[in-house]
């Protein structure tokens, strides 16, 4: 059972972790769209591609090691869904049931920080998306107002080597 629960807070850890690196990236983007720095977004997307893609295989990991854990005996769908009333009391220790609650607890509070900071960004993006949409409307209704100049007649080569011979 030690082992089971030792993998069961690892990949708690883990994917809090994740997440909290998942709500930096998600602040610091939001700072580089409004400042428009097309190179820090795309770096920004890239890192959160991966972070999204590195709790994927956590989830996956956690999935696969349900099916040979001691915890699914409990009648637990997951250990990150295990909770401690699915466990009879005298299994594991106070301390131990305290530490996945206070990190189940943490995790909650770090996705719905997540999902908020999401919300946000998806919003500042549809915004972006608008007032760029405006700017070309502008500039394609505004061709015909603001023309390419005339330079005059063009100058051919003979008449160029005339004036600089007079």
């Amino acid at each position: 059972m030690d082992q089971e629960l030792t993998a069961s807070f690892d990949f708690l850890e883990q994917r809090l972790a994740l997440m909290r690196e998942l709500a930096r990236s998600l602040e610091q983007v939001q700072t580089t769209l409004v400042h428009s720095d097309l190179r820090g977004i795309e770096c920004h997307t890239a890192r959160q591609r991966e972070l999204c893609e590195a709790l994927r295989r956590v989830e996956g990991e956690v999935q696969s090691q349900v099916t040979s854990t001691k915890l699914s005996n409990f009648g637990a769908d997951s250990p990150k869904r295990t909770t401690w009333a699915q466990i009879p009391e005298g299994v594991v220790s106070p301390v131990v049931r305290q530490r996945w609650e206070t990190l189940a607890q943490e995790l909650t509070l770090v996705e719905m920080r997540v999902r908020h900071l999401n919300l946000t960004y998806g919003a500042l993006l549809r915004r972006a998306q608008r007032t760029l949409q405006i700017f070309m409307r502008v500039l394609a209704s505004s061709a015909n107002t603001y023309a390419q100049p005339n330079v005059g007649p063009a100058i051919s080569p003979s008449t160029m080597r005339e004036v600089s011979h007079v």
